[in-house]
């Protein structure tokens, strides 16, 4: 939950559902004593205002759990970066990927982190890097997941490499995929990728997956360089490939990887109004939510494996490592945040998590795990989370 202290007033945020409320008067008094309270000092009910807001009642659990902060009701994604290694080298990559990188998964990691995560819950896993298919063992991952029950399951890719022999051997096993696609400008689309070419070789890719019959998805990332050409690329993919609006999204620059130095690329939200789904995960349900879960919202985990072992809490979060699966099993990475400190707060800090992250619970996590520390809660405008 975050609480927002502005004046005389305190903004609730229930981070995992976006429910909000504004206190002011007796409540928000309450609240910003129980803030300057000790940290196991119990906050009284908030009577009527609970009944009407069943997630006011978490305000009673005081002591944040990291471990139940990363996973909420279970692993819901899984993104595996099997390989840092690219065949373009992408102005904001996030990973900072490029042909001359070298860092990669082994044959049992994967297999490993794929048996261990589904004891943390029922997650979509998503192969990406760098480009997953550079990775020699990509079939085996995709082959591996399925059999060990995977349903939702994504290929990453800029698919210069899906060759139609490399395409065979996944059909089997039915995977999605993911482009990456910055304009329908080809010199704008290159120029981004710093790969000449790369927009028909990406093309002629989708064109390859939608012949063999399987789901695609694209997903434009808005910059100075590209900015505004969102609905003619929308319309170019819509006359060449048929795409519809249910299968492109639009997201900004984060400030993570080679984007963190793209300072004329910061985020800026109204420009995703009408592709609203985000570009990082596989398809969710978007059927309406039930009047219980909207009563008591179910939040599902995200973790990322990178190529050289490390594992955040996000696939944008990289200032965050919580351990390493060459070291732990992901098990005890997550069982080892129990005697993790949390963060003390800071303003600068939290616009940081704001700028990298576009979920408001993934900020949260970052906000809190970033660097040691107590977290106290800052005053009259500043920011506390709690859960």
């Amino acid at each position: 939950m975050l609480c927002e202290q502005l004046g005389g007033q305190i903004g609730l945020t229930h981070m995992h559902s976006g429910a909000s409320i504004t206190l002011s008067g007796v409540f928000a008094e309450r609240l910003c004593r129980h803030l300057d309270a000790p940290e196991d000092t119990p906050f009284p009910a908030l009577g009527p205002l609970s009944r009407q807001h069943p997630w006011l009642e978490q305000m009673q659990s005081v002591a944040p759990n990291p471990s139940n902060l990363l996973l909420g009701d279970g692993l819901g994604m899984l993104f595996i970066e099997l390989t840092d290694r690219c065949n373009e080298s992408c102005l904001h990559c996030y990973a900072e990927s490029a042909p001359e990188r070298s860092a990669r998964l082994s044959h049992e990691e994967i297999q490993r982190v794929l048996e261990e995560a589904l004891k943390l819950g029922d997650p979509a896993v998503q192969f990406t890097g760098g480009d997953p298919l550079l990775h020699p063992d990509l079939c085996f991952a995709v082959q591996t997941a399925r059999e060990l029950g995977y349903q939702m399951l994504e290929i990453y890719t800029n698919g210069l490499a899906l060759g139609e022999a490399l395409l065979a051997q996944l059909l089997p096993h039915q995977p999605s995929f993911a482009f990456s696609v910055y304009s329908h400008e080809a010199a704008v689309h290159d120029a981004i990728t710093r790969t000449p070419g790369s927009l028909m070789r990406t093309l002629k890719a989708m064109r390859r997956v939608q012949a063999a019959g399987l789901p695609l998805r694209v997903g434009m990332i808005l910059m100075a360089e590209n900015r505004g050409m969102e609905e003619a690329t929308f319309a170019f993919l819509q006359a060449e490939l048929g795409l519809d609006a249910t299968q492109f999204g639009t997201d900004v620059v984060r400030s993570t990887g080679r984007g963190e130095f793209m300072r004329n690329n910061q985020p800026d939200n109204s420009r995703l109004q009408r592709f609203r789904h985000r570009v990082d995960t596989p398809q969710e349900d978007t059927s309406a939510p039930s009047e219980e879960d909207e009563g008591n919202p179910v939040r599902q985990g995200k973790l990322c494996i990178s190529a050289s072992g490390d594992v955040f809490p996000c696939i944008f979060s990289r200032r965050t490592t919580l351990g390493n699966i060459r070291k732990q099993s992901l098990s005890d990475i997550l069982g080892s945040l129990e005697q993790r400190t949390l963060s003390a707060p800071s303003t600068e800090r939290w616009q940081q998590c704001r700028e990298s992250l576009s979920c408001s619970d993934c900020q949260a996590i970052a906000y809190l795990l970033q660097d040691a520390g107590r977290i106290i809660p800052i005053k009259q405008g500043g920011t506390h989370v709690a859960t």
